[in-house]
């Protein structure tokens, strides 16, 4: 049964093939993925949301960065670690069996040790094997990064225009304004940045998918470079 899945994934893509397999992947499978890792991608967007709030009433106002603003980056690059781990291990069931399964339970799973390793190996696998083919990586990441671009920006569109006006409050308050904000606005931008990291989670998660075929193009490639050197010995 692998066998049969690696003839379906080890085989030339274009760029356009890879990208467009990579979203269709991701696409036919999302209420599954959404199942599995909406509790993780609860804790992402809490992490997100501390840390731009940390940004707009801290950082901008004050320019300085503290242990807090440490810890809430720390926080939300290992959610955001431990989310891609969830991609990643679709990927490898997708490999193994021909499918995503659903999960069991409505809470999801929290990430294994294996999907960890996984991760460990797929970086370990870009500095060795995938750097040789560097172009086809770019390429890739290229068109997926101004996906995800423009998506994002529409997901933190609120945020965006809560952050705006914080900074104008606190210009104006330099140059001798009162400061003039509600009591409520910092849990509005809380609430708010929440919302928008629950959304740019799984849309930030679509950018792992493509890289899974651009994977099984650059490994059909040295699989096919390895078979024509035996050959010519």
């Amino acid at each position: 049964m692998e066998k049969n899945n690696d003839l379906q994934l080890l085989r030339p893509r274009s760029i356009a093939a890879v990208v467009r397999d990579g979203y269709r992947l991701y696409m036919g499978n999302f209420r599954r993925i959404f199942r599995t890792s909406w509790l993780m991608a609860l804790l992402y967007a809490l992490a997100f949301a501390w840390l731009m709030s940390n940004m707009v009433y801290y950082i901008i106002p004050l320019h300085v960065v503290g242990l807090w603003h440490i810890v809430s980056l720390a926080a939300f690059v290992i959610s955001a670690l431990l989310l891609a781990s969830y991609a990643l291990a679709a990927c490898r069931e997708h490999r193994q069996t021909g499918s995503i399964s659903r999960c069991r339970h409505w809470w999801g799973t929290w990430p294994c040790l294996k999907a960890l390793v996984l991760l460990l190996k797929g970086v370990r696998w870009f500095f060795t094997a995938g750097l040789r083919r560097f172009g086809l990586l770019f390429a890739t990441l290229l068109v997926t990064a101004i996906i995800t671009l423009l998506l994002t920006f529409f997901c933190e569109l609120p945020g965006i225009i809560i952050g705006t006006a914080n900074v104008k409050a606190y210009a104006g308050m330099f140059m001798g304004d009162e400061l003039g904000m509600p009591d409520y606005l910092p849990t509005l931008t809380f609430v708010a940045f929440t919302i928008a990291g629950f959304i740019q989670a799984y849309v930030h998660l679509t950018t792992i998918f493509p890289f899974y075929y651009a994977y099984g193009t650059i490994e059909h490639q040295r699989q096919e470079r390895k078979h024509f050197n035996m050959q010519t010995l």
